[in-house]
């Protein structure tokens, strides 16, 4: 009897079944090329990372070349004292007297009261120019409109038109009536405030500072300080050159008192200086950790696990914190069990007050713990080091792969075409061997 299947000849899906064919043939082949790629890749990630941390702790160990290796200073002032201060690197350990006679201030005029109107309104002054200068800065020249010269008129002239020289204008209301005060925000003698007034009807006469009604409330001087009874007039109340290293911040007056200034050693920088180091090294061990780690029934394991070059940079800086220990351990670092280092703030503090060179010498060094680390980074990390020539290899396996593949491709696409002309001669046939049957069938029954 005749094959019954739907399709054309034989009735075979011979489309379906080569599709099927060469999928189970391309199943292995590309199982196996996508799990080395997906390996190559995740290493070439895993190796990437390794290197930005191993380049954070090079960094880090870099920027140490001395000019941060100083212990800092601390500038102490006693509360009340009418005066701050803060000292840099390069202040001399000492104390010093301080009396703060008088502060550098800012010049203040205030005009005459002017009363309002009986209807409540305000009466108009005059009109004209009015000429603002301040210390020897160009002068500004301010025109009051006829009919808009009110107190409140040349209050928002001036600071619409001679704010950016510095001088703000405002009004305070008492019983006689408003009153315009000008005022400077530039301290010292250099910086007075003067205003002159022409033209118009005359009755800006009244705000000429030479001539008119204006009233000095606040001079234009400068400070005085003493440092140990020496004498020093200043410009303004931030003073950083009166005394090497030290920057005064004065607040108050206080004249025929002196406060005690003390400058001290300070570790906190030269702490800071070792926390950025652990950090970056910690970092950089962590990293070496994850990526190297051999994986567990609850974890994952790293992808360069059993990586002779992860494995190496790690022993290598474990040697060197070993081969210095003695010498970081006198600092206050220790080293816990996953290979990362802390530090004892205390003992640290107390061994940089007693050796303030102590982390210098560790760090900065040719041949402290700082050194011995950048000399292994450079060999796994730098420019020809070995990560380099790992990535590159991963690089070129991922081009073998890719050439795998297409040669996979090209098989796939062989066997697919010999698969459909074996199938399709063996349909033709069948749809041969179908039409005899056919006839047959047709002869016997005849």
């Amino acid at each position: 009897m005749a094959l019954t299947l739907s399709g054309a000849g034989s009735g075979i899906d011979i489309n379906g079944l080569v599709q099927q064919l060469v999928a189970a043939e391309r199943m292995p082949a590309d199982q196996r090329l996508k799990r080395i790629e997906n390996e190559t890749r995740a290493q070439i990630s895993a190796i990437g990372s390794l290197r930005s941390a191993l380049g954070g702790l090079e960094s880090a160990l870099k920027r140490l070349d001395g000019t941060g290796m100083a212990l800092g200073r601390k500038a102490s002032v006693a509360e009340g004292a009418g005066f701050g201060a803060t000292a840099s690197g390069n202040a001399a350990l000492g104390s010093y007297q301080i009396e703060v006679e008088r502060l550098a201030s800012t010049q203040k005029w205030q005009s005459a009261a002017v009363a309002l109107d009986g209807d409540g309104s305000r009466p108009q002054v005059g009109y004209g120019t009015l000429t603002i200068t301040l210390g020897d800065a160009d002068p500004v020249v301010v025109t009051i409109d006829s009919g808009a010269g009110t107190l409140a008129d040349i209050r928002d002239a001036i600071n619409d038109q001679a704010g950016d020289l510095g001088v703000s204008a405002t009004l305070v209301r008492g019983d006689s009536g408003e009153v315009l005060v000008l005022s400077s925000n530039r301290v010292g003698s250099d910086s007075a405030l003067s205003v002159s007034a022409s033209g118009g009807d005359g009755g800006l006469a009244v705000f000429d500072t030479a001539t008119g009604t204006m009233t000095e409330k606040t001079p234009a001087q400068d400070g005085i300080v003493r440092v140990d009874g020496i004498t020093r007039t200043v410009a303004g109340n931030t003073v950083a050159d009166l005394i090497d290293g030290v920057t005064l911040q004065l607040s108050q007056a206080k004249p025929g008192e002196t406060f005690r200034l003390d400058v001290a050693s300070d570790p906190a920088s030269l702490r800071g200086v070792v926390d950025e180091f652990v950090k970056a090294y910690n970092a950089a061990i962590t990293q070496l950790r994850t990526q190297t780690a051999p994986g567990t029934e609850s974890s994952s394991a790293g992808a360069l696990r059993g990586d002779s070059a992860a494995r190496g940079i790690m022993q290598a800086l474990r040697t060197a914190v070993g081969t210095h220990y003695a010498a970081a351990s006198a600092l206050g670092l220790k080293t816990a069990t996953d290979g990362t280092l802390t530090v004892d703030g205390s003992a640290f503090d107390a061994a940089v007050q007693a050796d303030p060179s102590a982390v210098s010498r560790l760090l900065a060094d040719a041949d402290g713990l700082g050194a011995a680390i950048l000399g292994q980074l450079k060999t796994y990390i730098g420019t020809d080091g070995l990560f380099e020539d790992r990535t590159e290899n991963l690089n070129e396996r991922l081009e073998r792969l890719g050439k795998d593949r297409e040669a996979l491709d090209r098989r796939m696409g062989s066997l697919e075409a010999r698969l459909r002309a074996q199938y399709s001669a063996m349909d033709t046939f069948i749809a041969q061997l179908n039409a005899t049957s056919q006839f047959l069938v047709q002869r016997l029954s005849q």
